[in-house]
């Protein structure tokens, strides 16, 4: 039986693959995208593609309730959400305003879990869905404020939210991308400029180069196996909640593993001695 996808941020780079990859095995897709008509493949997927305008960061809840509304009219049911709709920002903490790190937490915080709340009824519904929230190996690991603490949100919402909706039936898996061969650190997608000057951080400046260096599209990740990976876990019966992908993804997650365990191995004791005395 073929599934219904809901697929944010489709009209370029995972969430593009992740698409294509979906039709290709036969499943039907509503691909949103920012702009209106944004990604046009139903001369090939005929009535199993649909394209909804969906600004995640800019459209309030009930126009998002919406977007799902004509969804759900035209394929009957959705089963599986891919929140990946997101863009970066890495600058310093101390260098960046108040509001600029709330824009990038309404679309890679806020946009999401709205896009979650107006689907989840469905699922409930039906007993049955799978969420992939498309975070980041940033979410798991240190690197400039604003954008790896929103990983870093996605990731514990992905945990909190795969509690909650367990009973229902409904899966979430938290996907970590570590570097892939995107358009996501092209100029104006992956921001860097400065809201505050400070010199004391002149002497660690890496960010333009770091940009430069991954917009060539040599990074190690191909992002059609990753679509393949996302559709093989969409398959499983006991899909994972946590889900690297990409060698240094991996890494820093194994990374953030041992310190924890390095913590807790120097500290435990003590950390045990503030229980009360039985």
């Amino acid at each position: 039986m073929s599934k219904v996808w809901f697929i944010t941020g489709a009209s370029r780079g995972m969430g593009l693959e992740i698409t294509k990859t979906a039709l290709k095995n036969g499943d039907c897709v509503i691909a949103t995208t920012r702009s209106e008509n944004g990604l046009d493949l139903s001369n090939e997927y005929k009535e199993r593609f649909l394209n909804l305008q969906l600004d995640v960061a800019n459209f309030t809840q009930e126009q998002v309730n919406t977007v799902v509304e004509k969804a759900v009219k035209q394929f009957g049911r959705i089963d599986i959400l891919v929140n990946n709709a997101g863009h970066g920002r890495i600058t310093n903490f101390e260098e960046t305003s108040e509001e600029n790190i709330r824009e990038i937490f309404e679309l890679n915080v806020f946009g999401l879990m709205r896009v979650t709340r107006a689907i989840l009824p469905i699922m409930r519904k039906q007993k049955s869905g799978h969420i992939f929230n498309i975070a980041s190996a940033a979410g798991y690991g240190a690197g400039p404020v604003a954008y790896h603490t929103s990983k870093f949100a996605v990731t514990g919402f992905s945990t909190c939210l795969a509690f909650e909706v367990e009973p229902f039936g409904i899966k979430v898996t938290n996907v970590a991308p570590g570097l892939f061969r995107t358009s996501f650190y092209n100029k104006g997608a992956m921001k860097t400029e400065l809201d505050i000057h400070i010199k004391d951080y002149d002497s660690f400046r890496w960010q333009d180069d770091f940009v430069k260096n991954n917009s060539n599209h040599e990074q190690p990740g191909d992002p059609v196996k990753l679509s393949k990976l996302v559709y093989e876990v969409s398959k499983s019966l006991n899909p994972p909640l946590h889900l690297p992908v990409g060698k240094d993804g991996v890494e820093t997650v194994e990374s953030l593993i041992n310190k924890l365990e390095k913590d807790l191995k120097d500290w435990k004791e003590k950390e045990i001695n503030t229980s009360f005395e039985e």
